[in-house]
């Protein structure tokens, strides 16, 4: 929030992730933002009411531009059983209706939603409700180039991360509102902004005393007992590259010389070690509660393969790899120059 107000920002519309621990974090959150948090269909449940501002208008250079919160009806909101009883998500097009049919009585000449919904939500919510002009679309991770239109309504992805800006340009004529819309890659050209970093630098040096202070997982494996016994696990864990070699030598040499060994690295020089977003891809087993720290460094043979206990002595096997194992992490947000052919000629191993 404080970077939030430190950008400026006009407006927000919070989604499942803001949520995960219940409506009551977010009004709190509310509290420390010098901005409205616009949320139209999250209501009250005794008295189906919104429980944030529905919507803001804005004058902007003479154009009066409403805009209106929703949220996809088909994503989690957290907390517990108790504080969720008291809220409830109605159907976004059926607040869209009623809420833009008040700011077509205020003459709002825009009408815009910021959605946080998946493009079949956005797709949906366009293609229902007329009056919509641009749909600025969350929660979907990929981005567009240009807008991409449904019907008489325009949406716009910037992607995900703040790694794009969206800018729409206005042009009002006598009878009709033309826009034009670009992305802004906020590639290294833009410099850090100080204060932004040092909230960043405070809340890392937080993150990794945390990290830090976790209590060691308990080792894997059941209780010592008189007779010997062979358990298979349920959900097997992960060993390291280091148990492959012996059976796999060629493969592992390859994947030595590989970006995939050297992955950890490349967080270490940007300092993204403590950064859950980086880390899931750039390690292996991320979030495994018996590794020493939840991870092994690196994308090591079971980050693609699967975790290896078990195998071979228990007959385990491992899933086919495919495409879709790579995008996973080499997605349009994290990887927008990936080629599947290409890049698997980089790291395909020896027969």
């Amino acid at each position: 929030m404080k970077a939030y107000n430190l950008i400026g920002y006009d407006a927000f519309t919070p989604g499942e992730l803001d949520f995960a621990f219940g409506v009551e974090d977010v009004l709190r959150l509310r509290r420390k933002a010098n901005f409205p948090f616009l949320l139209a269909n999250l209501l009250h449940a005794s008295s189906s009411e919104p429980v944030f501002t529905p919507y803001l208008i804005k004058n902007v250079r003479g154009i009066k531009i409403g805009l209106v919160g929703l949220i996809s009806n088909r994503l989690p909101i957290g907390g517990s059983a108790g504080e969720k009883a008291k809220y409830r998500l109605e159907d976004p097009a059926e607040s869209a209706k009623k809420w833009i049919a008040e700011l077509e009585k205020k003459n709002c000449q825009v009408v815009v939603v910021v959605a946080h919904m998946d493009l079949n939500g956005q797709e949906q919510l366009a293609g229902s409700v007329p009056g919509i002009h641009f749909i600025l679309g969350g929660h979907y991770t990929y981005y567009h180039l240009d807008s991409y239109p449904v019907n008489e309504t325009k949406i716009f992805m910037a992607g995900s991360r703040g790694e794009n800006i969206g800018q729409v340009d206005f042009f009002p004529g006598q009878k009709d509102l033309s826009a034009r819309y670009r992305l802004i890659s906020l590639n290294p050209q833009y410099s850090d902004q100080p204060q932004v970093q040092e909230l960043l630098r405070q809340y890392k040096s937080t993150l990794q005393s945390l990290v830090q202070s976790q209590p060691k997982p308990a080792p894997r494996g059941s209780p010592q007992t008189s007779r010997r016994h062979v358990v298979v696990p349920v959900n097997p864990g992960f060993t390291g590259e280091k148990s492959c070699q012996p059976c796999h030598q060629k493969q592992s040499r390859q994947w030595a010389v590989s970006a995939h060994a050297r992955a950890y690295q490349t967080l270490v020089e940007k300092g993204k070690t403590n950064d859950v977003l980086c880390l899931a891809c750039h390690t292996t087993g991320y979030g495994d509660s018996s590794l020493p720290g939840g991870y092994l460094k690196d994308v090591q043979c079971e980050a693609c393969h699967g975790a290896a206990e078990g195998h071979p002595d228990m007959g385990r096997g491992f899933p086919k790899m495919e495409e879709a194992v790579c995008l996973r992490c080499h997605n349009p947000a994290n990887s927008p120059n990936f080629n599947y052919p290409t890049y698997l000629q980089r790291i395909i191993h020896p027969q």
